[in-house]
């Protein structure tokens, strides 16, 4: 089935970008204080693309030239407000968080009339020297500090070779090449003493640095079976263990070149010059970091799941045709696929992404309404070109809305939920409150009436002994006046 890529379509993004000096997030902070805008991007030409890398590009091309112009809606604001457009390169660390990586040229422009013009860019490093990373550009539209809106770009494979990038002579790398090259012997010419002498390649790290990088070596071999059996004291295949594999060889062809997506083999390579290292794990990462087939150093390898793959030149000579036989069934298909694809292939170079108003915070910034001279000297016709708006863009900004205000719901009524709960349990507590008060109460009660008594009973005793004692006394007091009239009738003289 023939592939047809996507157009080259910009994305607005609220993402993070870590820099040199600091972190600088793109979140939209401000809105136009004249209202919504249209953005309008024209690119003039779309990247190259191709089946295998996508979106690609050469480090030494220029960048296709970017239009901006941003439209006003609100027809009665004549005048632009005051600020800048930054391009920026980047590449992806995880999500919404990116790593600059640079361009080459102005990427800095302040608006004028809404307007401005990017030319003469270049990116200024490679996918291979950020093992790996595509780039992604960004256009930062902000006034100050204050950002407006921020569009990311699709991932664009750059290369410093025309090779990597053109697929008939990619498979330079993973051609099967004949069994007669593995017995000659080559050397790196090198001046020593302003005389060129040659430095024979032996099986060890320095010889596999200097046959990667030797000058005079036209149209090297680059197949790691090739390596492998030339150069098998420093480099190595390994496999997981699958014994039911016949040819290990036809198999590692296969995934070498359709890029399974996972893969059973890797390539191991072994030095202790640090410096050498890391020149020989550049260059396979450039010749293989493409494909699925992983590039490890030897210290690093898991030797319990992996396993040397072990096999000599005579059993390459044995499954030469059969290699053939697959590599040129690979050639055909690729050239299939790529004419299919220059015919299926659509140029959308116009983007408009409509900016909708959001809170009332504006821009501080008053109008400059004097005339300027417009640095927009290559644009087209942008009011004959078409305004599209992301219908979809809007229902996921829509979708995200509900999801999040259901989420509020959901934690309001968590809120609801316990706030009831505290007040049954206060309710709980006041109850049981009220219910020991009273039974303290009750208690009182009760004391004080047996205290009531007590003191009852004890005047009752006190009235009572005061009578007995009263009696008593009364008593006493007559028998005394009985004793002294006795007394007196004694004393009487006795004539009477």
């Amino acid at each position: 089935m023939a592939h047809q890529p996507k157009s080259f379509t910009w994305t607005q993004t609220s993402c993070t970008v870590k820099t040199k000096s600091s972190y600088q997030c793109l979140r939209q902070t401000v809105t136009p204080n004249v209202g919504p805008v249209y953005l309008k991007i024209d690119t003039e030409r779309e990247f190259q693309h191709t089946n295998d890398l996508g979106w690609n590009w050469h480090k030494s091309w220029n960048i296709p030239n970017i239009s901006i112009k941003l439209v006003l809606k609100n027809e009665e604001c004549a005048q632009w407000m005051n600020c800048q457009v930054q391009l920026m390169a980047v590449k992806l660390l995880q999500p919404d968080l990116f790593e600059e990586v640079g361009l080459e040229g102005t990427t800095l422009y302040e608006l004028e009339e809404g307007r401005a013009f990017f030319n003469g860019v270049k990116f200024n490093s490679t996918t291979y020297n950020h093992q790996g990373h595509k780039f992604q550009l960004l256009l930062v539209i902000k006034e100050g500090e204050n950002i407006i809106l921020t569009l990311q770009s699709p991932p664009i494979f750059i290369d410093s070779r025309k090779s990597a990038r053109d697929e008939h002579r990619q498979i330079q790398y993973i051609q099967p090449f004949e069994p007669k090259y593995l017995e000659r012997n080559f050397c790196k010419k090198e001046k020593h003493q302003n005389d060129v002498i040659d430095a024979p390649i032996e099986n060890n790290e320095n010889g596999l640095h200097n046959y990667l990088t030797a000058p005079n070596i036209r149209n090297k071999i680059k197949h790691p079976i090739f390596l492998a059996l030339k150069f098998s004291r420093c480099f190595s295949i390994y496999y997981s263990g699958n014994s039911e594999i016949e040819n290990h060889l036809i198999e590692f062809q296969k995934q070498l070149m359709f890029k399974c997506q996972i893969s059973q083999y890797l390539i191991v390579f072994q030095s202790n010059n640090n410096r050498i290292k890391r020149k020989i794990e550049d260059s396979l990462n450039q010749l293989y970091g493409q494909t699925k087939i992983k590039i490890v150093e030897k210290k690093l390898l898991n030797e319990h799941i992996y396993q040397k793959l072990e096999f000599n030149q005579e059993d390459y000579r044995q499954s030469y045709n059969q290699l053939i036989l697959l590599m040129n069934q690979f050639i055909l298909e690729q050239q299939e696929k790529s004419e299919s694809d220059q015919q299926n292939i659509k140029q959308d170079k116009q983007v408009s992404i409509e900016i909708e108003p959001q809170s009332q915070s504006q821009i501080k910034q008053t109008f400059n309404h004097l005339e300027k001279k417009s640095a927009f000297k290559k644009y087209k016709d942008f009011d004959k070109l078409p305004t599209k708006n992301f219908e979809d863009e809007k229902l996921e900004q829509y979708q995200r809305l509900e999801k999040l205000k259901n989420i509020r719901e959901m934690e309001n009524q968590d809120k609801l939920q316990k706030i009831v709960k505290i007040e049954e349990n206060n309710n709980q507590l006041q109850q049981y409150q009220l219910l020991q008060q009273q039974q303290l109460q009750q208690q009182y009660q009760q004391s004080q009436f047996v205290s009531n008594n007590y003191v009852n009973q004890i005047n009752e005793l006190n009235s009572n002994f005061q009578m007995v004692f009263q009696q008593k006394l009364q008593e006493q007091l007559l028998q005394y006046y009985m004793l002294q009239q006795q007394l007196l009738l004694l004393q009487m003289p006795s004539s009477l």
